[in-house]
């Protein structure tokens, strides 16, 4: 985890005001495009936390490099942390920074290839759908992204194994004043949204599941050739989203 981190820090936007903008704009497509295309699975009315903690904190959180300094101190001094949030839902909780860090690097690939004549100095770069289908097959990303939904599938997993616990969230409840004295708020911040997420749903491993598959079919279409990789999939929700629904 401490070299995926390492790995964040040494990515170029950080440094590279144009491509940083460049990243920006992609990353905000992207969230429009999962908004369409899963647009039946966020509408129901249990996912509507979950969708909002995905969107916003497992991906691209503008406060992301906070929690990433955060995290880093944590795994740099375990001994001194060692006991101050629940063992399941630390791992679990880098589980999904370590997503969030893949999410980061896949757009930053993608935003390193896009072609200088989208930029302006002074608005965003513009992005379409048709720039973005060239982008993601000159990077032939498909087994880079495969891994990641197959890493967010295990999330899901480990989200309903581990997270779902009252006992859990009883422990960690109590390290609130800790973190505070430790200066630790913008990761138990992260972590008490996903405990909140977590409680409207029946199965995290269900909802993932659905949003995972969708993004493997529009995977599959980007590389088929498909002129239209991103229309919306009309999933038909189980039995018992439709209940919570």
């Amino acid at each position: 985890m401490i070299q995926v981190l390492a790995s964040y820090h040494a990515l170029e936007f950080h440094h590279n005001p144009q491509l940083a903008s460049r990243l920006s704009a992609i990353q905000n497509w992207q969230k429009k495009r999962m908004q369409h295309i899963h647009a039946d699975i966020f509408a129901v009315p249990a996912h509507h936390l979950i969708t909002q903690y995905f969107l916003e904190q497992l991906y691209s959180g503008t406060d992301f490099d906070v929690l990433a300094e955060q995290c880093e101190r944590v795994l740099s001094a375990a001994k001194v942390f060692e006991g101050l949030f629940p063992d399941s839902a630390v791992r679990t909780a880098l589980k999904a920074t370590k997503l969030a860090v893949l999410a980061i690097e896949l757009d930053h690939q993608l935003a390193q290839l896009m072609d200088h004549d989208l930029l302006d100095d002074h608005q965003d770069p513009a992005i379409n759908d048709q720039h973005m289908i060239q982008l993601y097959r000159q990077a032939d990303q498909a087994e880079a992204r495969f891994h990641q939904l197959e890493l967010l599938d295990e999330l899901g997993l480990n989200l309903d194994k581990y997270v779902r616990s009252k006992v859990i969230f009883g422990i960690f409840r109590l390290s609130k004043g800790m973190t505070q004295r430790y200066q630790l708020n913008a990761l138990y911040t992260f972590m008490n949204d996903g405990f909140a997420a977590m409680k409207p749903l029946k199965s995290a491993e269900v909802f993932f599941g659905e949003f995972t598959q969708a993004e493997r079919d529009v995977i599959d279409e980007i590389n088929s050739g498909n002129p239209n990789p991103f229309s919306r999939r009309v999933k038909h929700l189980t039995t018992s989203q439709t209940a919570t629904a």
